[in-house]
This record gives C-alpha cells, structure tokens and sequence, in this order.
C-alpha cells in the first residue's frame, strides 16, 4: 500500500483531518497506527479522537474504554 492509500485510511479511519498531517503519519508510521488503532477497537476501546503532532513526530490516540479514558502516543525514534 502506498503512502498515499495509507494518508486516507489515516484520515477516513483516524480522523485526521488536514491532509498533510495524515500523509505525515502514513510516511512516519505506516500501517502501525491503523494496526494498533485496529487492536485497540476489537479489544472493546474506542478510539474517540486522534491528532498528529509534527513536531514531536508524535501520533497521539485517545482511546475509552467504560469510564476509563487513554492516551497512547506512538513516537517516532
């Protein structure tokens, strides 16, 4: 899958929601966001919101799950 098909899956999927910011994502993480964002989900968590911070390289999911909320930030190294 290119960068570009992942840009959109961020963005449809993730929700975020500037175009630069998700194809940001895709070229920093590939897949693994939508991976864990997929793990997250079928362990019964809800992703609710997803924002990509450029400049800690940082994609960042708020995840709930019952009355506990998350947040798991992914960083690239």
């Amino acid at each position: 899958m290119d960068v570009f098909e992942l840009a959109r899956r961020y963005h449809d999927e993730l929700g975020i929601k500037e175009p630069s910011m998700a194809t940001m994502a895709a070229e920093f993480f590939g897949d693994l966001g939508l991976k864990m964002a997929e793990f997250l989900k079928g362990e019964g968590y809800a992703v609710v919101n997803t924002k990509f911070v450029d400049y800690d390289k940082s994609l960042v999911l708020d995840i709930t799950k019952g009355e506990n909320i998350f947040e798991i930030t992914l960083r690239k190294s």
